[in-house]
């Protein structure tokens, strides 16, 4: 008796070898057909296969369901530029100092708006919203006029946290650091900046000013600490309340380098007591100086003099007993208040004579005066102060007859001996040190004008742009620290390039032409060109139900190279 039909399925298994030896196992669902009275295959799925020389069979990846790849989430940003600035304050130790010393609110925030200058080239504020939104920053909500203008009140009167972050940095330093001090003024028209007053304006726009007051490492190339006072007071007067805070930042055995502006004997006396190695320029037309000048005059004409790094240098160094005079404060070890007393103090006196420097002030003299006398014989009588006494002193006049023409001539004697201190410049210290490492120390000191140049000009510092003195000081803040990631990234390109034009016998030819084409093109941009470069490389994130994927701009290989040099790694 045949079996009973019953239209139920079966589900078996059909495995079909291929020519690789690898086995594929298919499940198969079969039925029977009564019509036709055999069994046909209703559907059949691969379950995996069995690969050559192996026993387990390796399941398939299941099919997605319809619907499970439907994208939830795609985002699109900006991420080559604030990946190397987000490295930058990584490496560099700046965003953990601020986070330490503020709020995570306020340490987010200020980090962001010092990227956003940076990266933006300096842009104004209000543009920060919109910039923000293609581009990934440590704050991620919004960052509105009236969220950075709390910000900026806050965090200028959290005094605490300010000088928790300058301590933060000098403590990088090590032993003997060599800072540079420095001012620059800040124009404004505004009328409610207290510390805005008439003084010395360096932009020579006639605004009133308020200077800003900074102390920047030589040596690690970074700045380390500010201050802001009103625009009316003088650079030399403005060096005490330094070394006060030099004792906060716990420094040991700075150097302090100052430019001639902060010269005075009552300067010299502050470091000296207070026992602050310093070496400033002084003006080489001071009595004590040229008698110097006069001393070393013939051991720098010696070919032994020359400056092993300038050869249009010559330098040599004097030592000597220095006298400084000071009316006492206190009474104290049998000395009465207000009493004058003398102190004799060791100094050391580096003198430099430059034949091209000589050569242009000549020149530069020898018009002047002939200005000045074109002048006098047209009847001109108002002068300035400084013109006034080069007219008493370098020209001659007289007449002929009763009522006769004014003749002007020159006083060639006087000419003469001003001539002879002519291309020479001198530098001070307290500290003894060979004469052409004081002229490096120097040198390196007029970086902090770039850095002046950089925070007016890249980073939106020319104008407070703010109402109040707090809501500046907390403006300049967030400057300081865009100004930190501008001199770390600064410098590690320039150890790039310097590894660039190293040579190295394990380079192969390829990668030599390779760093060859970077160092050509990073030697043709600035800073702000090369992170505008990068700022072209997006990332794209996508998310979906069962996976998230994520893609960025490709990169050229120099570009990778840069990055790699640089210690990000290729992008």
């Amino acid at each position: 008796m045949a079996k009973p039909i019953t239209g139920k399925t079966h589900v078996g298994e059909r495995r079909e070898k291929r020519p690789n030896g690898d086995i594929y196992v298919y499940e198969r669902v079969t039925a029977y057909n009564e019509k036709t009275k055999k069994t046909y295959t209703v559907s059949q799925k691969l379950k995996g296969k069995i690969k050559a020389g192996t026993q387990e069979i390796v399941p398939t990846r299941p099919k997605k369901l319809k619907g499970e790849g439907k994208v939830v989430n795609a985002t699109r940003q900006h991420t080559g530029l604030t990946d190397i600035l987000d490295w930058v304050g990584r490496t560099s130790g700046i965003d953990n100092e601020v986070r330490t010393s503020f709020s995570e609110g306020d340490a987010e925030k200020m980090l962001s708006i010092a990227r956003y200058w940076i990266g933006s080239g300096g842009n104004t504020l209000p543009r920060l919203e919109s910039w923000q939104v293609m581009h990934p920053l440590p704050y991620q909500e919004a960052i509105t006029e009236d969220v950075y203008g709390k910000l900026f009140k806050d965090v200028g009167r959290n005094e605490d946290g300010v000088q928790q972050y300058f301590s933060a940095r000098a403590t990088r330093l090590g032993e003997s650091p060599v800072l540079a001090f420095d001012s620059t003024t800040i124009s404004t028209y505004s009328e409610n900046q207290s510390e805005a007053r008439r003084g010395f304006n360096k932009d020579g726009d006639g605004l009133n000013t308020i200077k800003l007051l900074t102390l920047y490492s030589v040596k690690g190339r970074e700045p380390m600490a500010f201050s802001k006072q009103p625009g009316n007071i003088p650079d030399v007067i403005s060096i005490e309340n330094t070394l006060t805070q030099l004792k906060c930042l716990n420094l040991e055995k700075p150097l302090i380098v100052t430019d001639k502006c902060y010269y005075s004997q009552n300067n010299m006396m502050e470091f000296a007591l207070r026992n602050v190695k310093f070496l400033t320029l002084v003006d080489p037309n001071i009595s004590w100086v040229r008698e110097t000048v006069d001393e070393l005059r013939a051991k720098i004409a010696g070919m032994s003099s020359t400056c092993p790094f300038d050869p249009t240098i010559c330098g040599a160094t004097s030592r000597r007993m220095h006298q400084f005079s000071r009316v006492r404060r206190r009474s104290r070890n049998g000395k009465v208040a207000g009493e004058k007393e003398t102190i004799s103090k060791r100094l050391y006196v580096h003198v430099f004579y430059s034949p091209d420097n000589e050569a242009k002030k000549e020149l530069a003299f020898r018009k002047d005066l002939f200005e000045l006398k074109a002048q006098v014989e047209e009847g001109q009588t108002e002068f300035t102060d400084s013109a006034q006494k080069k007219i008493d002193k370098y020209l001659t006049y007289s007449r002929k007859g009763r009522g006769g023409r004014l003749k002007v001539g020159f006083n060639d004697e006087a000419i003469v001996e001003a001539k002879k201190y002519f291309g020479y410049f001198a530098l001070v210290s307290n500290q003894a040190m060979d004469t052409f490492t004081a002229l490096e120390n120097y040198r390196m000191r007029e970086k902090i004008e770039e850095l002046f140049a950089v925070q007016k000009g890249r980073l939106d510092g020319a104008r407070p742009r703010t109402w109040y003195p707090d809501n500046l000081r907390g403006r300049q803040f967030a400057q300081f620290i865009s100004l930190g990631y501008h001199c770390f990234l600064t410098k590690k390109i320039k150890e790039v390039r310097a590894r660039l034009s190293k040579k190295d016998p394990e380079k192969t030819k390829a990668l030599i032409k390779l760093e060859k084409k970077l160092e050509n093109w990073l030697a043709q941009r600035s800073l702000a060109q090369i992170l505008d470069w990068f700022d072209c490389i997006e990332t794209t994130r996508v998310q979906t139900a069962m996976a998230d994927y994520r893609w960025s701009t490709e990169s050229v290989a120099r570009d990778k190279l840069f990055l790699e040099y640089l210690g990000i790694g290729a992008k």
